[in-house]
């Protein structure tokens, strides 16, 4: 009967457990029966663990299952399964020491004694599961946020420093749950230094869970800024090269009415050869004195991203095009404009920049439907695509800092309600991204 509550117990805390991570990591299997089956794997793994293993190895047992278990249903890299195995183990075995530590202090007797009791055994287990699922559920209302932690399991430098805790506070947990096999030891003194000790691991792991997500927000803030700053000397690029289009334009067409005053003139005296050279020398006036100025979109600021990407591909010898149409009435802030195709052309450019000069091209197309807005940017690479749970991610040794782009650009469209499809081609070497954007027509 002992036996089958706890296997009860541990069904229902994997169930929460599973639930949790669903919301954090992309799926890999979404189907029912692969949740059964990772539930399966983890109580065949635990059961024998616990049975017939001492529990300083049975431990990392358990730890080994819930990763082989991650890696089964979600995409997910090895931080992220290590991450998942520790805080599994940590959060039940210190909320069992909680549980044991109260238990043992209110009947007045040591915890080896608690836990050779049946009846006291399974109601630790019990109690011990209901704590875990409902300090993870605290982390997830109060402290952490499901929309801020899952951008702190996408920063692997800083869910490092959180395993790397874990890890360590799991080490002392385990150190301090020997001392309930020494006799010399008070039981009463013993049972509040377990007590005390679980209690600050569990608030000590949700502080550094709540560190890891603050640094990561603030990152992602700095990395926004300057993409503002950068998008800022864009636009004073694109004003000043404007600026000079209109004074050259307005040059000209001050000399432009004598000029045609003066042909007109030449033609009613039937002087036609002197009127056609003239209009020749006004033709190449116009083009050696009036700067030409490439229009690439309808929307202003889009065309100074555009504009500055032109300039920008031809200092690094890309093949650069663009007609991008964005009707009014798609619902885009200047902030997402600048975030959606800074960042991708951003992207763009890195790529071609690792393959020869004959090959780089980047092509910026868009089109629109009645619904949708639809924006495709197709670019050239070397053909070697590096994933992160299933989604193509950078290459730079620095991937903290520039692991960002394509999540933002996810997360904006997304929040407009919006698709991003990606679409690389490794024979053909040809990276395409397609982003559709509902209308607000529709």
């Amino acid at each position: 009967m002992q036996l089958l509550e706890i296997v009860l117990m541990l069904i229902i805390y994997d169930i929460y457990y599973f639930s949790y991570f669903k919301h954090m990591f992309p799926a890999k299997r979404d189907h029912l029966f692969f949740y059964a089956a990772a539930v399966f794997i983890n109580i065949s793994i635990t059961l024998p663990a616990y049975l017939f293993l001492d529990h300083r190895i049975a431990v990392f047992f358990i730890m080994g299952s819930i990763m082989l278990d991650l890696i089964l249903l979600f995409r997910v890299n090895r931080v992220q399964i290590i991450y998942a195995g520790s805080v599994y183990m940590f959060s039940i075995y210190s909320s069992r020491g909680i549980v044991c530590s109260i238990y043992s202090m209110v009947l007045h007797t040591s915890i080896q004694d608690v836990l050779q009791n049946d009846k006291y055994y399974n109601a630790v287990t019990a109690l011990a599961v209901l704590l875990s699922i409902l300090s993870i559920m605290f982390v997830r209302k109060i402290i952490v946020p499901d929309n801020k932690a899952r951008h702190a399991f996408n920063n692997n430098e800083q869910l490092g420093f959180t395993v790397v805790c874990l890890i360590s506070q799991l080490f002392f947990l385990m150190f301090i749950n020997d001392g309930r096999f020494y006799n010399e030891i008070k039981s009463t003194w013993y049972s509040a230094l377990y007590l005390g000790a679980s209690i600050i691991s569990k608030l000590c792991m949700q502080f550094v869970f709540h560190h890891t997500a603050k640094v990561v927000e603030l990152l992602e803030y700095e990395l926004h800024t300057r993409k503002l700053q950068e998008q800022l000397s864009r636009q004073m690029r694109h004003y000043q090269a404007y600026r000079k289009f209109t004074e050259s334009y307005r040059i000209f067409r001050h000399d432009y009415k004598n000029m045609m005053t003066s042909v007109k003139v030449l033609m009613n005296n039937n002087e036609y050869e002197k009127a056609a050279r003239m209009l020749d020398d006004i033709q190449d006036t116009m083009q050696r004195e009036v700067l030409i100025h490439k229009t690439y979109s309808d929307n202003i600021l889009l065309d100074a991203i555009l504009q500055d990407a032109a300039n920008a591909c031809g200092e690094k010898s890309i093949r650069f095009s663009a007609h991008a149409l964005l009707p009014k009435d798609v619902r885009m802030s200047e902030l997402d404009i600048v975030r959606i195709f800074s960042n991708t052309i951003d992207n763009a450019i890195e790529a071609c920049s690792k393959i020869s000069d004959k090959e780089r091209f980047i092509e910026i197309a868009g089109a629109g439907s009645r619904e949708w807005a639809t924006i495709e940017i197709a670019n050239s690479f070397n053909g070697e695509l590096s994933l992160s749970g299933g989604e193509p991610a950078t290459t730079k040794e620095d991937k903290e800092i520039h692991g960002f782009g394509l999540r933002i650009i996810k997360d904006t469209v997304e929040g407009l309600g919006g698709l991003v499809i990606t679409d690389p081609d490794q024979e053909k070497r040809i990276f395409k991204i397609r982003i559709c954007i509902p209308r607000s027509s529709s």
